[in-house]
Order: C-alpha cells, then structure tokens, then sequence
C-alpha cells in the first residue's frame, strides 16, 4: 500500500496546526503584543477560572505539564501571572492572572477572532460544526491511547 503524505488526516493536521500557528503569530505581531499563542492559550484558561494549578492548565489546555510550567514561568517575568501557595494544600501553587493581562484580554480576544475569520472563510457553520466534531473524536482517541 502506498502512502501518500499528503492525504494522510495526521499529517494535514499537523500542517494545518503549523500554519495556524504562523498566522497568529503575525497577527499579534501585527498588533504589537508581546505574547505567544501557547501563552494566551494559558491566560484564557485563567480568564475563565482564576487561580488554576498547574496541573489544571495542563488539562485543559492538553499540554504537558513541562511545557505548562515553562510558559508559566514566561509569563510570570512579563508580568502577567502570579503564583501563589494553595492555603488548602501548601503542595499546591496556584496561578492567578495580573491586572496588565486584564489590559491587553480584549485585544488578545480580538486577534483570536481574526485568526478564526480568517482560517474559516468560506466555511459553513455547519461545516465548522462538523470540523470540530472530527477534530474531539480524534483527540479522544489519541487521549485514550495515551492513558
């Protein structure tokens, strides 16, 4: 059987994922902040549940908790985290996000909304729809598989 790269559902994916990636990239940089997407994924999660442990954040976030501890430190020395021991379990840190992170949310959120305007042109809401329902059977797999 012969394999062709190009029609391979991983390997696609995997350049899509690139691509998105380059294109945020530019759109931050385009509008001037200092902050990547691995990062913002973090602070979204922290606009959303203040005060997440590591662990949490690399749940959600389905990253390692190396890579998560890394991107937290990075954005601890920009200034837009905080760590603090848990009072329930002093094992525990918890992350919280700063007031310069509340400055620049809406402009984040507003670069994310581009990102999706423009990799979805073209694309129904029902396509969409069915895009993301593809993409959760897939990293259910991968996750079980995992485990």
């Amino acid at each position: 059987m012969e394999i062709k790269l190009e029609n391979s559902v991983n390997h696609r994916i995997a350049t899509l994922a690139v691509l998105l990636k380059r294109q945020v990239f530019r759109i931050i940089a385009d509008n001037q902040l200092e902050i990547t997407p691995d990062q913002w994924v973090i602070m979204y999660y922290l606009w959303e549940e203040n005060g997440l442990t590591v662990g949490d954040l690399a749940k959600k976030s389905k990253k390692d908790f190396a890579n998560v501890t890394r991107i937290i430190e990075k954005l601890c020395k920009l200034g837009y985290v905080s760590k603090r021991k848990s009072l329930e379990d002093s094992r525990s840190v918890l992350i919280f996000i700063l007031p310069k992170a509340e400055e620049i949310k809406e402009k984040i959120y507003a670069c994310w909304q581009q990102s999706i305007s423009i990799a979805t042109n073209g694309i129904t809401d029902s396509e969409q729809a069915t895009i993301l329902a593809l993409i959760e059977k897939m990293e259910n797999n991968i996750l079980t598989y995992m485990e």
